[in-house]
């Protein structure tokens, strides 16, 4: 069963929020960034994320999603950035603004 974009984005929200404690939970999702095994997701402040404010900024890894089970997990930021398989494009229907 491989899920979507929208269902592995409900699934970081679902695991990371309700114990989100640095500023206002929100995930970017300006940006639908993949490659055909998971989904990577920009979590953070929106303090930090919208407002730029660096006291909400969170230094680690970024938050993947396997598209075949649904798992959320982490990778090293460095790992996803040097990775030639991920591909980057706008999403059509962003939540965050």
């Amino acid at each position: 069963m491989t899920i979507t974009y929208e269902q592995a984005r409900d699934r970081v929200r679902a695991e990371l929020e309700p114990t989100w404690s640095t500023g206002t939970f929100t995930i970017d999702d300006r940006t639908i960034v993949e490659n055909d095994d998971l989904y990577v997701f920009e979590v953070g402040a929106r303090e930090f994320l919208k407002d730029g404010d660096p006291a909400f900024e969170i230094v680690g890894g970024v938050t993947v999603v396997y598209k075949e089970d649904g798992r959320v997990g982490s990778f090293p930021s460095v790992q996803v950035a040097l990775d030639p398989s991920i591909q980057r494009r706008p999403n059509p229907e962003p939540l965050f603004s």
